[in-house]
């Protein structure tokens, strides 16, 4: 139940931000704002929100697609520790806005690791060697 419930809301998270501020909206101002805080025009900051949202939305799918790939909850721990990151360099001012990336990134860092831990252990009762966590997850 609990790597279910890590998938499907990762899934959604990245298909959602992928999909709705930057295609639906068209993209949203505060994603071309990020953009233009690294330099880029209005043509590239589009074409950013445009490429990056696909790239979001393929890994919701991936997640979705691939049940039982630990390399997906890994791939998505990576990409939001690298976004908060590149969000905290570039532009530290969405940091402290009413509705910043910050607590949705922790959300999302926290479900792939769960996942990742939950399905290494599916492994070894399986009797298959796993891979070992990025990070050891202490016994609570």
């Amino acid at each position: 139940m609990t790597l279910l419930l890590c998938r499907y809301s990762l899934a959604f998270i990245w298909i959602y931000q992928g999909l709705v501020p930057k295609w639906l909206a068209g993209p949203h101002p505060d994603e071309l704002a990020m953009s233009f805080a690294i330099g880029a025009t209005l043509d590239e900051a589009i074409l950013i929100a445009h490429v990056g949202g696909a790239l979001e939305i393929a890994l919701g799918l991936a997640l979705l697609l691939w049940p039982r790939q630990r390399l997906f909850h890994g791939i998505s721990l990576l990409v939001i520790l690298g976004f908060q990151l590149a969000l905290s360099l570039v532009a530290p001012g969405f940091l402290v806005s009413a509705f910043n990336g910050m607590t949705m990134h922790v959300a999302i860092g926290a479900l792939s690791l769960i996942a990742w831990h939950e399905l290494g252990a599916k492994e070894n009762k399986c009797g298959q060697e796993s891979a070992k966590p990025l990070i050891p997850l202490a016994r609570l």
